[in-house]
């Protein structure tokens, strides 16, 4: 059983609304949406590493390996897709993200000026001053640790 975060509502959300052909694609959205602001921002995610193939959290890992196990998300020729039961989930809980709606509206942003392009986002991301200051296998923010 899942004890349910803000967060694992906030990809859910991310989920119902968009299409994802990779869990590397929202992790490189969600490492944008948490490096847009200077400063921390209290859902996003900050434990982002550096790989070759973009930004890696083990928190989003976790959220998503936890949505397979309990059917909420399936991966389905090559998108992550939301369940029928995963829909009922964030029907019940969506209502907690109201008052997180600036980092909501930032994730819109981002999948719009990015056009959801998988390749456009992952340059991005590479582009990223903050990305491109860290090192393969390092941390790339230096707050936020939990």
């Amino acid at each position: 059983m899942i004890l349910y975060t803000v967060q694992h509502v906030l990809v859910l959300r991310l989920l119902i609304c968009y299409k994802f052909q990779s869990v590397e694609l929202l992790h490189n959205l969600l490492f944008l949406v948490s490096a847009a602001k200077d400063e921390e921002q209290d859902i996003a995610f900050y434990d982002f590493v550096r790989t070759r193939n973009g930004a890696y959290s083990r928190t989003l890992q976790k959220i998503i390996d936890e949505f397979i196990e309990e059917k909420l998300v399936v991966e389905k020729e090559g998108l992550l897709e939301i369940t029928e039961k995963g829909r009922h989930v964030y029907t019940n809980l969506g209502a907690s993200l109201r008052s997180f709606s600036a980092l909501w509206d930032l994730c819109v942003d981002i999948m719009e000026r990015y056009q959801g392009d998988a390749q456009k986002i992952k340059e991005g991301v590479f582009h990223h001053i903050t990305f491109r200051r860290a090192k393969k296998g390092e941390h790339i923010f230096d707050y936020g640790w939990y």
